[in-house]
Protein backbone atom coordinates (compact mmCIF):
# COMPACT_ATOMS: atom_id res chain seq x y z
CA UNK A 1 0.00 0.00 0.00
CA UNK A 2 1.44 3.63 -0.89
CA UNK A 3 -0.83 6.10 0.38
CA UNK A 4 -0.09 9.83 -0.90
CA UNK A 5 -2.00 12.88 -1.99
CA UNK A 6 -1.35 15.70 -4.61
CA UNK A 7 -2.37 18.82 -6.22
CA UNK A 8 -3.68 20.23 -9.48
CA UNK A 9 -3.65 24.01 -10.17
CA UNK A 10 -6.67 25.27 -12.55
CA UNK A 11 -5.40 28.11 -14.94
CA UNK A 12 -7.66 29.34 -18.26
CA UNK A 13 -5.87 30.83 -21.22
CA UNK A 14 -2.32 30.14 -20.54
CA UNK A 15 0.50 29.76 -23.13
CA UNK A 16 1.80 26.12 -22.33
CA UNK A 17 5.37 25.37 -23.57
CA UNK A 18 4.98 23.93 -27.39
CA UNK A 19 1.25 25.22 -27.38
CA UNK A 20 0.75 27.22 -30.37
CA UNK A 21 -2.09 29.34 -28.27
CA UNK A 22 -3.58 29.81 -25.12
CA UNK A 23 -5.67 27.02 -23.62
CA UNK A 24 -7.14 26.23 -20.34
CA UNK A 25 -7.41 22.88 -17.98
CA UNK A 26 -5.24 22.38 -14.68
CA UNK A 27 -1.85 20.62 -13.94
CA UNK A 28 0.56 19.84 -11.05
CA UNK A 29 3.06 16.88 -9.96
CA UNK A 30 1.38 14.11 -9.35
CA UNK A 31 4.13 11.59 -7.02
CA UNK A 32 6.31 9.74 -8.15
CA UNK A 33 4.17 9.60 -11.86
CA UNK A 34 5.57 13.45 -12.24
CA UNK A 35 4.02 16.13 -13.87
CA UNK A 36 0.22 15.98 -15.55
CA UNK A 37 -1.31 18.31 -17.32
CA UNK A 38 -5.55 18.29 -18.87
CA UNK A 39 -6.16 20.73 -21.63
CA UNK A 40 -9.16 21.34 -22.95
CA UNK A 41 -9.71 22.16 -26.58
CA UNK A 42 -12.95 23.13 -28.74
CA UNK A 43 -14.19 23.83 -32.43
CA UNK A 44 -16.61 25.85 -33.22
CA UNK A 45 -19.71 24.32 -35.51
CA UNK A 46 -19.65 24.59 -38.92
CA UNK A 47 -22.19 26.47 -41.41
CA UNK A 48 -24.57 23.91 -41.05
CA UNK A 49 -25.02 24.82 -37.31
CA UNK A 50 -24.79 22.00 -34.62
CA UNK A 51 -22.89 22.38 -31.13
CA UNK A 52 -19.08 23.19 -30.48
CA UNK A 53 -17.23 20.08 -30.32
CA UNK A 54 -14.60 19.10 -27.07
CA UNK A 55 -11.99 17.37 -26.53
CA UNK A 56 -10.40 16.92 -23.05
CA UNK A 57 -6.67 15.37 -23.01
CA UNK A 58 -4.40 14.27 -20.74
CA UNK A 59 -0.35 14.73 -20.86
CA UNK A 60 2.32 13.00 -18.80
CA UNK A 61 4.95 11.34 -19.29
CA UNK A 62 4.21 8.58 -17.41
CA UNK A 63 0.40 8.71 -17.51
CA UNK A 64 -1.62 6.73 -20.73
CA UNK A 65 -2.99 8.33 -23.26
CA UNK A 66 -6.56 9.48 -22.63
CA UNK A 67 -9.07 11.34 -24.85
CA UNK A 68 -12.65 12.17 -23.64
CA UNK A 69 -14.40 13.91 -26.90
CA UNK A 70 -18.17 15.65 -26.54
CA UNK A 71 -20.24 17.40 -27.95
CA UNK A 72 -22.14 20.29 -26.10
CA UNK A 73 -23.27 23.96 -25.43
CA UNK A 74 -21.35 24.73 -22.23
CA UNK A 75 -18.32 22.57 -21.26
CA UNK A 76 -17.24 19.00 -21.62
CA UNK A 77 -20.10 16.12 -20.23
CA UNK A 78 -21.14 13.14 -20.13
CA UNK A 79 -23.57 13.23 -23.11
CA UNK A 80 -22.63 12.02 -26.89
CA UNK A 81 -19.15 11.06 -25.30
CA UNK A 82 -16.70 9.37 -26.93
CA UNK A 83 -14.05 8.06 -24.20
CA UNK A 84 -10.68 6.47 -25.52
CA UNK A 85 -7.91 5.29 -22.62
CA UNK A 86 -4.69 4.15 -24.42
CA UNK A 87 -6.08 3.43 -27.75
CA UNK A 88 -8.80 1.29 -26.16
CA UNK A 89 -12.92 2.74 -26.55
CA UNK A 90 -14.31 3.04 -23.03
CA UNK A 91 -17.74 2.58 -22.72
CA UNK A 92 -19.54 4.56 -19.70
CA UNK A 93 -22.62 3.88 -17.93
CA UNK A 94 -24.77 5.15 -14.97
CA UNK A 95 -28.13 5.08 -13.84
CA UNK A 96 -30.26 8.42 -14.88
CA UNK A 97 -33.34 7.44 -12.69
CA UNK A 98 -31.67 6.86 -9.41
CA UNK A 99 -32.28 9.04 -6.45
CA UNK A 100 -28.79 8.76 -4.58
CA UNK A 101 -25.39 10.08 -6.09
CA UNK A 102 -23.96 6.84 -5.18
CA UNK A 103 -26.45 4.49 -7.36
CA UNK A 104 -26.07 7.35 -10.06
CA UNK A 105 -22.53 6.40 -9.92
CA UNK A 106 -20.72 6.17 -13.45
CA UNK A 107 -19.24 2.25 -14.08
CA UNK A 108 -17.09 1.47 -16.50
CA UNK A 109 -14.01 -0.79 -17.38
CA UNK A 110 -10.68 -0.36 -18.68
CA UNK A 111 -7.79 -2.75 -19.42
CA UNK A 112 -9.87 -5.29 -17.95
CA UNK A 113 -10.54 -3.23 -14.43
CA UNK A 114 -14.07 -2.30 -13.43
CA UNK A 115 -14.47 1.04 -12.48
CA UNK A 116 -16.64 2.90 -9.92
CA UNK A 117 -16.74 6.87 -9.78
CA UNK A 118 -19.07 8.38 -7.63
CA UNK A 119 -19.52 12.34 -6.92
CA UNK A 120 -19.46 12.95 -3.56
CA UNK A 121 -20.99 16.92 -3.78
CA UNK A 122 -22.26 18.82 -6.34
CA UNK A 123 -19.46 20.95 -8.03
CA UNK A 124 -16.89 19.86 -4.92
CA UNK A 125 -15.56 16.47 -5.51
CA UNK A 126 -15.87 12.81 -6.50
CA UNK A 127 -14.13 9.36 -5.55
CA UNK A 128 -12.85 7.03 -8.32
CA UNK A 129 -12.31 3.34 -7.09
CA UNK A 130 -11.24 0.03 -8.31
CA UNK A 131 -10.79 -3.32 -6.13
CA UNK A 132 -8.06 -2.03 -3.70
CA UNK A 133 -7.54 1.36 -4.62
CA UNK A 134 -10.08 4.67 -3.87
CA UNK A 135 -8.89 8.18 -5.18
CA UNK A 136 -10.67 11.21 -3.74
CA UNK A 137 -11.12 14.12 -5.33
CA UNK A 138 -11.79 17.44 -3.90
CA UNK A 139 -11.76 21.02 -5.21
CA UNK A 140 -11.26 24.10 -3.41
CA UNK A 141 -9.11 27.55 -2.88
CA UNK A 142 -5.42 27.12 -3.97
CA UNK A 143 -3.60 27.69 -1.02
CA UNK A 144 -0.50 28.90 -2.09
CA UNK A 145 -2.26 31.62 -4.44
CA UNK A 146 -4.92 32.66 -6.26
CA UNK A 147 -7.68 30.70 -8.19
CA UNK A 148 -8.90 27.21 -7.51
CA UNK A 149 -7.11 23.60 -7.28
CA UNK A 150 -8.06 20.18 -7.63
CA UNK A 151 -6.69 18.00 -4.41
CA UNK A 152 -6.46 14.55 -4.50
CA UNK A 153 -5.56 11.57 -2.16
CA UNK A 154 -4.73 7.97 -3.30
CA UNK A 155 -5.48 5.21 -0.78
CA UNK A 156 -5.88 1.21 -0.39
CA UNK A 157 -4.25 -1.78 0.06
CA UNK A 158 -3.31 -2.15 -3.60
CA UNK A 159 -1.05 0.50 -5.36
CA UNK A 160 -2.33 2.76 -7.15
CA UNK A 161 -0.66 2.99 -10.92
CA UNK A 162 -0.84 5.26 -13.92
CA UNK A 163 -4.13 4.23 -15.34
CA UNK A 164 -5.77 4.98 -12.19
CA UNK A 165 -4.56 8.45 -11.19
CA UNK A 166 -4.94 9.04 -15.23
CA UNK A 167 -8.84 8.55 -14.95
CA UNK A 168 -9.52 10.38 -11.73
CA UNK A 169 -7.82 13.18 -13.24
CA UNK A 170 -9.47 13.80 -16.31
CA UNK A 171 -12.84 13.49 -15.30
CA UNK A 172 -11.76 16.55 -13.11
CA UNK A 173 -12.52 18.98 -16.29
CA UNK A 174 -16.03 17.14 -17.03
CA UNK A 175 -19.60 18.08 -16.25
CA UNK A 176 -20.63 15.25 -14.14
CA UNK A 177 -23.63 17.03 -12.66
CA UNK A 178 -25.77 14.13 -14.49
CA UNK A 179 -24.31 11.86 -11.57
CA UNK A 180 -26.15 13.93 -8.62
CA UNK A 181 -28.90 13.26 -7.25
CA UNK A 182 -29.74 17.38 -7.50
CA UNK A 183 -29.76 16.74 -11.39
CA UNK A 184 -32.38 13.77 -11.32
CA UNK A 185 -34.55 16.18 -8.71
CA UNK A 186 -34.43 19.51 -11.02
CA UNK A 187 -35.17 16.88 -14.07
CA UNK A 188 -38.13 15.49 -12.64
CA UNK A 189 -39.36 19.05 -11.69
CA UNK A 190 -38.66 20.59 -14.97
CA UNK A 191 -40.77 18.43 -16.12
CA UNK A 192 -43.37 19.16 -13.67
CA UNK A 193 -43.55 22.86 -14.74
CA UNK A 194 -42.94 22.27 -18.37
CA UNK A 195 -44.37 19.01 -19.44
CA UNK A 196 -43.95 18.00 -22.97
CA UNK A 197 -46.30 14.63 -23.81
CA UNK A 198 -43.70 13.93 -26.69
CA UNK A 199 -40.69 13.32 -24.40
CA UNK A 200 -40.04 9.88 -23.18
CA UNK A 201 -39.76 9.98 -19.21
CA UNK A 202 -36.48 10.95 -17.41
Amino acid sequence: MSDFQFELEWYRAKKLPGRAAKVHGLTGTVGSFGDVTVEVEWRKPGLKGGNRQYETRLYGERMPDVVFRTVGPARPNLRNARFDVAGERVPLDFNAKALRNKARALRMTCQGRPYTYVVTGFERGAVLSRPGVEITMTRGKNPRGKGNGSFGAVTGEAEADALDLALAIVFEHIDTRELTASERVSGLLGRVLDPRPEESSY
